[in-house]
């Protein structure tokens, strides 16, 4: 039996209305608020009373959203260098709270945080080790010689020193993940490997050890470099605890 024209066109017609109100159906208007909260704060170091130094967005402010679970994923909101976080992608909601992966002593969450609108949460954590007494000259005008103490505010169970290094970059921005990837290698590092026992007072937590970079780093005229000593320990994470950046130029 063979359909006349119009027949056909009567049913492609019928066909193309059905699939129209098909997937209209189907599709829901997403009403859903966007973000409409922002937190912001710093991380302190707790024996300095200042900003813990770090390296940009090397850790993180852990959040667990808990006002509609009991098991919820968490998200993390990077610090930057200066010690600082600020996200305003939020949502208002009941939040628990935890300085996450870092160079420091694990610190206890923040729970039932309350944020509404604009909040502000700072933490005060404990560091690993500390880098002191930082050295520095130029040999032969273009070659870096460094050097450094450490101690260790905690020294009672302290994780593994693993190794002292420094950190090079051009910008200000410096640490492990801004750097000159020409001097992060074995031959510019002091390997340690040792429990602070072996290397510092139990008691006190100040180092015994000056830690001279054993080959000075060649650098290039004309460029003002800037420079941090860092070191870590074996810890999770391995994260290194910084000094502060020092600027170099060279002539």
């Amino acid at each position: 039996m063979h359909l006349k024209p119009m027949n056909m066109k009567k049913i492609w017609y019928m066909l193309c209305i059905g699939l129209v109100l098909f997937t209209t159906s189907c599709t829901k208007t997403d009403n859903y608020d966007g973000p409409n909260a922002a937190l912001s704060g710093r991380v302190i170091d707790a024996t300095t009373g200042e900003p813990l130094l770090s390296g940009q967005a090397e850790y993180s402010i852990r959040l667990w959203e808990t006002s509609w679970g009991e098991n919820p994923s968490p998200q993390d909101l990077a610090i930057k260098q200066d010690g600082s976080y600020d996200n305003t992608k939020l949502f208002q909601a009941t939040y628990d709270l935890q300085p996450y992966g870092g160079p420091f002593w694990p610190m206890d969450k923040i729970t039932g945080f309350e944020l509404r609108g604009s909040g502000r949460q700072d933490f005060t954590v404990t560091p690993y080790l500390k880098i002191t007494d930082v050295q520095w000259e130029l040999v032969d005008g273009v070659h870096l010689k460094i050097s450094c103490k450490l101690q260790a505010p905690i020294p009672a169970g302290l994780p593994q020193v693993m190794e002292v290094r420094p950190f090079l970059s051009l910008t200000e921005y410096c640490g492990e993940g801004n750097r000159i990837d020409a001097y992060y290698k074995d031959e510019y590092r002091v390997q340690i490997n040792k429990n602070w026992s072996e290397i510092g007072d139990p008691d006190t937590g100040i180092g015994n050890e000056t830690y001279t970079i054993p080959n000075n780093l060649p650098l290039k005229s004309g460029y003002t470099y800037y420079v941090r000593m860092g070191a870590k320990v074996r810890d999770t994470f391995e994260k290194f605890n910084y000094s502060e950046v020092i600027e170099i130029k060279i002539p």
